[in-house]
């Protein structure tokens, strides 16, 4: 009797450990899928936003690389914050298309978003949490060389806009 007992415990953790290996893919098999630590689920949505699906041609190994992709993310909640200052130097946007781009045409999209304009500054996108001043953020993220789209789609992901 008691060795049923001990065999049915340890089937019963192998099962578990099993699924467990089946939901989450260690880190050796993501990186060797080409997964990075840092991936977040959030980037795998992305992604599935742009890969065929359904009846199109290439779909199934689109529903792979998602799953796959999923399997290797962090769900760790992509922080929204309650505004943005969008520094750029003026002479940054008459020289750069994209910055000029998304100052002049999409940054006004964004109501939780200010644009400063300040000679010799780096082209940097502050976020401020609830209650945090220019003076006290903590969280600066450089775009020099980012795409338009590329900034429009950040903004929008943590500012928590919807784009239309």
């Amino acid at each position: 009797m008691m060795a049923r007992l001990i065999v049915a415990c340890l089937f019963c953790a192998w099962a578990v450990q099993a699924a467990e290996k089946q939901a989450k893919a260690g880190t050796q098999e993501c990186a060797e899928m080409g997964y990075g630590a840092d991936l977040r689920c959030s980037t795998c949505s992305r992604l599935q936003e742009f890969l065929p699906s359904g009846e199109e041609k290439g779909a199934a190994e689109s529903a792979k690389l998602v799953s796959e992709c999923r399997r290797c993310c962090e769900s760790v909640g992509e922080e929204v914050f309650k505004r943005g200052i969008l520094y750029v130097c003026p002479s940054q946007v008459q020289g750069d298309q994209d910055i000029e781009d998304f100052v002049k045409r999409k940054a006004d999209a964004f109501k939780s978003l200010d644009v400063k304009y300040r000679d010799g500054v780096r082209t940097t996108l502050m976020l401020l949490r609830e209650g945090e001043t220019e003076e006290d953020a903590k969280e600066a993220v450089n775009i020099r060389g980012w795409k338009s789209d590329e900034i429009r789609d950040f903004v929008a992901m943590k500012l928590g806009a919807k784009l239309s």
